[in-house]
């Protein structure tokens, strides 16, 4: 079933009585309409504590389901288990602060360790074979230690994507995709401004033969969660202001919707639909016809926005 919850009610109170940190999350996840009853991401919200991901199955069979949620549990549990050591005592937790001890990019990290640890084991064990792996995109906010100013740290591996879209600003890409294009950049066959602009292309008449090759194999993956080796973890922080969106979100969206398409739904959409918004334009660009456009792609589809109110 599909997935859509909205937090949005500023005036929720933790166990001390202090108002939650202003941040709305929603989400939308959904299965592809080729397997509707399977849906290989999955969509990870905590938004008491602040840590957000998205998990994208590879293997398009109950291995990517089983691999996705494994990584998302995993996750979860040593995220909270890390918290509960920053926070002793607290009754419910919160979102951490900065602090000498908190090193949040070394936590990011071993969460993602860990979920690559447990895709391997106990997903492993759990599908009947070795051959499964996940993407994931991940982000946590941190509060910082003058009031209302906040960080958000932020990691990746595989194609899974995140964005921030800031008034007055373009939006940035966050991360690099570990997919072919990323590949032939960094093996000097073409450069970042053209493997951009095959990587945005809408019709084949805009690419070249090689080029609309290279499109067609964009969705290829150079690694993830549960492959064969440990993954190589892209980790950086950005600072939060008011009217920040951050969007994290599998390929189902960002390969049938452009940049600038995200970028106009993140930027003229009410924070509550956002992520619905951008997942319903992904399935209708999915229907096009392939004479239409070379975008179009069936898959499972996933968003999560944040939204910074204060």
């Amino acid at each position: 079933m599909p997935q859509n919850k909205i937090h949005t009610n500023p005036s929720i109170k933790n166990f001390s009585g202090s108002a939650l940190p202003p941040f709305t999350f929603s989400l939308r996840t959904i299965a592809c309409e080729r397997h509707p009853t399977r849906n290989e991401d999955s969509v990870l919200v905590d938004e008491r504590t602040g840590l957000v991901a998205v998990f994208d199955g590879v293997g398009g069979s109950a291995a990517g389901e089983i691999a996705s949620q494994t990584a998302h549990y995993a996750a979860l549990q040593q995220w909270r288990r890390r918290l509960r050591q920053f926070q002793p005592g607290r009754k419910v937790l919160t979102f951490p602060e900065a602090s000498a001890q908190a090193n949040f990019c070394g936590l990011l990290e071993e969460l993602i360790y860990d979920a690559d640890d447990q895709v391997r084991t106990e997903g492993a064990r759990r599908a009947g074979t070795d051959d499964l792996a996940t993407t994931v995109a991940l982000a946590v906010i941190s509060r910082q230690a003058r009031a209302g100013h906040y960080t958000l740290y932020y990691a990746h591996v595989g194609d899974s994507r995140i964005y921030l879209a800031r008034e007055k600003e373009p939006m940035q890409r966050l991360t690099k995709d570990d997919g072919l294009l990323g590949k032939l950049v960094e093996n000097r066959i073409i450069d970042e401004e053209n493997a951009l602009r095959i990587d945005q292309a809408q019709t084949a008449g805009q690419l070249s033969d090689t080029e609309l090759s290279y499109f067609r194999l964009r969705g290829g993956i150079t690694q993830a969660l549960g492959g064969p080796l440990p993954p190589t973890i892209h980790i950086d922080e950005i600072s939060i202001q008011p009217g920040d969106r951050v969007l994290l979100c599998t390929d189902g969206v960002h390969d049938n919707l452009t940049d600038e398409e995200i970028e106009h739904i993140l930027r003229s959409t009410p924070r509550d639909t956002t992520a619905r918004e951008l997942v319903r334009h992904s399935l209708n660009r999915s229907h096009e016809s392939r004479s239409a456009t070379i975008r179009a792609k069936p898959d499972d589809m996933s968003a999560v926005v944040i939204t910074c109110r204060f």
